[in-house]
């Protein structure tokens, strides 16, 4: 079991746990020692370096802002990672029993990532060094430098989960996260 989801599992809402490619990804990037653990925290990344060239996994996320232990929606989404230089996150959504990839955004943006471990892992693999908010998906990474840092990583999802990485992701303008974030949460 990978360091980060023995840190992570405590944290978990009620029916929600860690999709097994998710686990086996961070097992991976623990195992090239792609790791930085100091009294701060745990972070752990798809690339080698202490520079933040893209995700950045870490049990220490939280929902502050969104909502609080106890509101609407707090026991539907698990943070587990930065993925903007800006405070945006991505986090586990328990939509209705399947756990899904979304995005929480520092101005209060919200979407849908993946649907699935394997595409959210493929999403990572393509090296985007932040995403700050849906329009920045539109096309190819921009920072050919945090593409290149996802190299291995890249080839390791290819070849784990027999699938191609694309060259850019799509996500949708309107998703059933945004919906349910409209609809559920409110930002304090």
């Amino acid at each position: 079991m990978s360091r980060l989801r023995t840190l992570l599992t405590p944290a978990l809402p009620p029916g929600m746990s860690i999709p097994e490619p998710l686990e086996r990804a961070w097992t991976w990037m623990e195992d090239q020692g792609f790791v930085v653990a100091h009294g701060s925290g745990h972070f752990v990344t798809p690339y080698a370096g202490t520079r933040q060239l893209g995700i950045v996994f870490s049990p220490g996320q939280h929902l502050g802002g969104w909502c609080e232990p106890g509101e609407p929606g707090h026991d539907h989404l698990l943070p587990i990672a930065e993925i903007a230089g800006d405070g945006s996150q991505c986090v586990l959504w328990n939509d209705a029993g399947t756990v899904r990839f979304a995005v929480l955004g520092s101005d209060g943006e919200t979407f849908l990532l993946a649907d699935s471990a394997v595409d959210f892992l493929r999403f990572v693999a393509i090296g985007y060094d932040e995403v700050p908010y849906a329009e920045y998906l539109a096309g190819p990474p921009e920072e050919e430098e945090a593409v290149e840092a996802h190299a291995a990583f890249r080839r390791w999802v290819e070849s784990e989960f027999d699938v191609e990485v694309p060259a850019h992701w799509r996500v949708a303008e309107q998703d059933a996260f945004h919906a349910w974030c409209a609809k559920v949460l409110v930002r304090g």
